[in-house]
């Protein structure tokens, strides 16, 4: 049997090199489109491998993922799916769709998300953390193979703080950073644990095994690294957090160690609750705020508006990055605020989800637990899931970190290991060298007592649900990659950019928009590009606003695409139409000021639009910030008066005069000096 021995174990390690490449390319790229695409097709080949290809770990891996297991990890999913289906008008469907229905005179569904886009590539993330643990948990079921992991994740983390602390905001340097550092915390904190307990066996007469000593000197090396980058770089959450899931695998140390027996453990226990909550006592609450955001220290203004319009089955995940920019003040970049993990999770899904998951944290952390305590050996895995369930969860309340694509990815892995090594005799030996099982279940069919095709059926499902996890996984990176097909690997004109934001203005797009965006610069190219003779460019007009009306039926509260709609439709449109789409460009981004000039360029252009009362107010308040606040934009308010209509000047006079008659002179002088030109 040495050769199919050797199969299996070629398979398990091109599945933990997938796992790792994933991991790392995560941790290491900034979090862009690119980094998801190499994130889901790596692990859906990894997850297919280990469908596709029978071994041992198959009958584990049915004892490990039951039925109801199974549910649990489909909800989320389910959830997902189920906001971005049409929903019967006036029930869960977000308004928004009505009113972009008006304004693009067309029939759109009710959803529930604000953000189709958005909302899909949470659902791919979702998948790719649902694989890495599954696969995790696959390749750990073999107690040799999960010490390799471990080893495996305390350095990927280790590196990924080192690579923190040298820098601000790239890569791993950016806002998931502490997370991974708490979570080197645990790793190291599990692997000293285990290499004391094998100095410990080792000290028997006849044990022969690995040498724990340099496992041993790596995990100091590794706590002292990642707990100095804690207590220089983060706040007191993020400590008390580390320190507390390092007291569960110490507590679990303690009663494996010297305090066995039921009134032993119960004191232990109880000592962990105490310290549990003198911790707690010690970590500074923000009060008279929503609960999702009390143990951050960072600036949370426009997160709590959000918090106040949360619907009851939320806004779609991924739309608090989309929602953002319209709750939070002008001039103030985006970038800047960041919701909790907490707060995103209430904003995107709902309240009863956040409930429902600290719910089934806190159930896992006590099954890993009593698992933990029921181990003869190996007890450290489930106690490691344990300590960095509690860890987690308090995390989420004090920071974003846990929902970013690197450090979800390695959270996973964590908990595929401590699950993977969490249940006694769920073949963690079944892959080991010269296993009897092994040999059994690969030479011969089931035992008798077990009726063959029931047997099938209970190893049969789990792979089953890896094989469509896979399948799912690769037609979300083919659904993110096509518009870079689509596009075959060209830039964006220059003329494209200077015809849509004057001033060479960039505008910043989340990892959602920027696909809608590869797709409107795709049919856009033709608009602006002077390569075209004018019949050509004539013919060719309409082809923008259709890409961007596309992008609009999914996204609907993107106002830059509202107002380039606006602008490009305006000799093909009704006055009226303009109108809607300029008001809709107002409403879904009235503190953007990159779009402000653009804005008042199609504003003051329509007579239609000056002579309502209410653009009259929304533009005389885009004209006074730019007068009183903004006086680098003043070139932008002398183009839009230039290109103004008659109806439009009257007014844009009106109101400067009243805000500083000096610069209207001198607007003047300009502008005439300008067309004697």
């Amino acid at each position: 049997m040495a050769a199919p021995q050797d199969g299996v174990y070629m398979i398990i390690r091109l599945v933990m090199l997938a796992e790792l490449v994933a991991t790392i390319a995560a941790l290491a790229m900034p979090e862009s489109l690119q980094s998801r695409v190499l994130a889901s097709f790596v692990l859906a080949t990894a997850a297919l491998v280990v469908a596709i290809f029978p071994s041992s770990a198959s009958l584990g891996l049915a004892k490990l993922l039951r039925p109801g297991l199974g549910v649990v990890l489909a909800v989320p999913a389910l959830w997902m799916a189920s906001q971005a289906v049409p929903m019967p008008m006036g029930t869960l469907g977000n308004a928004i769709w009505a009113t972009a229905s008006a304004a693009l005179n067309e029939p759109l569904a009710e959803i529930i998300t604000v953000d189709t886009g958005a909302t899909m590539f949470s659902f791919a993330q979702y998948c790719a953390v649902l694989a890495a643990a599954l696969v995790t948990a696959v390749v750990t079921l073999d107690r040799y193979r999960a010490a390799q992991v471990l080893h495996i994740l305390l350095l990927i983390a280790t590196i990924a703080t080192v690579m923190w602390f040298g820098k601000e905001t790239a890569g791993v340097a950016g806002p998931d950073g502490s997370t991974v550092a708490v979570l080197g915390v645990l790793l190291s904190c599990a692997t000293a644990i285990r290499a004391i307990d094998q100095f410990r066996r080792h000290s028997r007469p006849g044990t022969i095994g690995p040498a724990p000593l340099p496992a041993l000197s790596a995990a100091i090396i590794a706590m002292i690294v990642c707990m100095a980058a804690l207590l220089i770089r983060t706040n007191l959450t993020a400590v008390v957090a580390a320190l507390l899931g390092s007291g569960i695998l110490l507590s679990m140390f303690a009663i494996r160690r010297w305090f066995l027996g039921l009134w032993g453990t119960a004191g232990v226990l109880a000592t962990a609750v105490i310290f549990f909550i003198a911790s707690v006592t010690v970590i500074p609450f923000r009060t008279n705020t929503d609960l999702t955001i009390a143990l951050s220290t960072s600036s949370q203004i426009a997160t709590e508006r959000m918090l106040q319009d949360v619907r009851p089955a939320g806004s779609g995940a991924g739309a608090s990055t989309v929602l953002l920019p319209i709750y939070r003040d002008i001039g103030s970049g985006a970038l800047r605020e960041r919701p909790t993990a907490a707060a995103a999770i209430v904003v995107d899904m709902g309240w009863a989800f956040l409930c429902g998951l600290v719910v089934v944290a806190m159930l896992g952390t006590c099954i890993l637990i009593r698992r933990s305590l029921s181990r003869a050996y190996d007890y450290v895995y489930p106690a490691l899931g344990a300590g960095a369930s509690i860890t987690l969860t308090v995390l989420a309340f004090a920071d974003h970190g846990i929902l970013d694509l690197g450090a979800s990815l390695l959270i996973a892995a964590v908990f595929g290991l401590a699950f993977g090594q969490s249940v006694p005799s769920a073949g963690r030996d079944a892959i080991s060298p010269g296993s009897k099982e092994t040999s059994d279940w690969m030479a011969g069919p089931a035992p008798a007592s077990r009726p063959r095709f029931a047997s099938a059926l209970v190893t049969a499902w789990p792979r089953v649900a890896l094989m469509v996890l896979g399948i799912a996984l690769l037609v979300q990176a083919i659904w993110m990659v096509l518009p870079a097909w689509y596009l075959g690997g060209h830039s964006l004109p220059t003329g494209v950019v200077t015809a849509a934001w004057p001033n060479a203005t960039s505008k910043p797009v989340s990892v959602a928009a920027a696909r809608e965006d590869l797709w409107i610069r795709g049919e856009s190219r033709s608009l602006w590009d002077p390569a075209l003779s004018a019949d050509e460019q004539k013919t060719a007009l309409p082809v923008a606003p259709k890409a961007f009306a596309r992008a609009l039926r999914s996204s609907p509260l993107r106002g830059d695409i509202w107002l380039m709609l606006a602008a490009a439709s305006k000799r093909d449109l009704t006055q009226s139409d303009t109108a809607a789409m300029l008001k809709m460009s107002y409403y879904t981004a009235p503190n953007d000021l990159d779009l402000l000039p653009l804005r008042l360029s199609v504003a003051l252009a329509t007579d239609a639009v000056v002579r309502e009362l209410e653009f009259r107010d929304l533009i005389k308040r885009d004209v006074s910030l730019v007068v009183t606040h903004r006086p680098t934009l003043r070139p932008a308010l002398l183009a839009a008066y230039r290109s103004a209509s008659a109806g439009g000047k009257v007014y844009l006079e009106s109101l400067i005069s009243e805000l500083d008659p000096s610069y209207l002179d001198s607007m003047r002088a300009r502008n005439s000096r300008q067309g004697s030109r």
